[in-house]
Formats: structure tokens, sequence, C-alpha cells
């Protein structure tokens, strides 16, 4: 029996951390006699996953395990266990990893600084509608396709996208129905039309008419940035 995850797990003070709702931290993992570069991220357990007897942490070392199953990219899962009243879920780390978000505050936000990564746009943008039709067509909802659950890394010249903070994905043995489909379209931050245009066209793929998915998925995307600004609003300490 392997020991306790805390006493397999060196996290440095003052080592990284990741942006997020929940603490996020780099440290390294002692698995069978190697010293691996991991990303540890602590959920508090609350009432909700102690009644269904799965904490968050469990659930999203599932999920990366189906992913990878069904060929989608997620960072390695490695353990999950709870520890105190927090769920600690530990990923192998992506050294060079950028956030698919880069790309996109580069491209709508003047003077934000270009992406750590030499790829173009417009690749990294079909390369995220490819990644969606896949795990659409595997049986895969993600529910929170947003720009800070992508990340992005570089291989001879092309992006390689992973898919991150799965807890509330849901993987089912069919494939994902139509307006789940545009739910999860409508989530990434791409606002300008034509660039939604090319995420449309790549997950539908060559030949396929892009209109109707357009409209529907800029429909939704327009109510999302509308809740998104309504809730700055109300809830302003939660910036």
């Amino acid at each position: 029996m392997s020991a306790p995850l805390v006493d397999r797990l060196e996290l440095p003070a003052g080592g990284e951390r990741f942006a997020g709702r929940h603490e996020v931290v780099a440290g390294t993992l002692l698995l069978e006699g190697e010293r691996l570069p991991v990303v540890v991220k602590k959920v508090p357990v609350d009432w909700r996953q102690r009644l269904a007897g799965r904490t968050k942490a469990r659930r999203s070392f599932e999920t990366a395990r189906a992913l990878l199953e069904r060929g989608i990219d997620t960072p390695e899962p490695l353990a999950a266990e709870t520890v105190g009243g927090e769920g600690w879920f530990v990923a192998r780390l992506l050294p060079e990893a950028r956030q698919v978000r880069e790309w996109f505050r580069h491209r709508y936000e003047p003077g934000f600084p270009e992406p750590g990564l030499p790829i173009p746009f417009g690749d990294v943008v079909g390369g995220l509608g490819r990644l969606a039709r896949r795990m659409h067509d595997s049986g895969v909802f993600f529910r929170d396709l947003t720009d800070g659950n992508v990340l992005v890394t570089e291989e001879a010249g092309r992006p390689r996208l992973w898919l991150v903070d799965l807890n509330r994905a849901r993987v089912g043995t069919r494939p994902v129905g139509f307006w789940n489909r545009l739910r999860d379209l409508s989530r990434p931050g791409v606002n300008a039309l034509a660039d939604r245009r090319l995420l449309v066209a790549a997950y539908l793929g060559p030949g396929r008419p892009v209109g109707p998915t357009l409209v529907l998925v800029t429909l939704l995307r327009a109510r999302i940035r509308g809740w998104d600004e309504l809730k700055r609003v109300l809830r302003p300490w939660r910036r």
C-alpha cells in the first residue's frame, strides 16, 4: 500500500501558483522511485460532495482517465485524495503550456502581450474546433470549455491542446446531443464573428455549411457575455 499523498508530495513554500478560483500549486510527486513535476489542485469538500460520496478531485481524476481512453489530451492524472477538508487532485505538469486565453486576449485587447508560444491565432482556434468535435463525438460534454480550461503546447510548430479543470465534465456512452454541443462551442472567448466562423468551420469539417450553426453559437455567446457582465455588476467582490 502506498504512503499517504501528503507524504509523497513536495510543495515548496513560495512555489509557483496558478490563477483560478481554487488553490492550484506546482510541486513534485514521489512515485515508484521517480520525482515527477506535478500540479496540485485543492478544492474544499462541501456537503454536496459528501452527500454524493465523491469529491471533485476524485471526479476530475476519473474524468481525466476517461478522456485519455478516448484519445483526448489532458495532463496525466496521478492521484486524488482527501487531505483534511480538501480534495487534492494531482496531475503531471506541462512545463511549457499556456492558457488559450493568451491568444484571445492578444487578439481582442489592445496592448495585451503576445502569447508565450509562437503559434498563429488561426491555428489555435482551428485546433480548438477539432478538439471539441472529437470530444463530443466520443461522448464528452465538457460544460466549462472556457479560456482558462484549455492549455496549448507546441509540437513541430503546431498547437496541441489539452483540457483541464475536468470536474464539471460529463462522460457518456453516446455522442453528445446537438444542444449541448452548441453550449460547449459558445463558451470559448472567440468574440469576433469571423473568428467564430473559423471555430465552427473547424468543428464541422470540410464542405459542411457553417451558417446555421454559427448563428446559434453566436446567439448563445451573446447570452453568455451578457450574463457574465451582469454577474460582474451584481457580484463585484468576485472579480
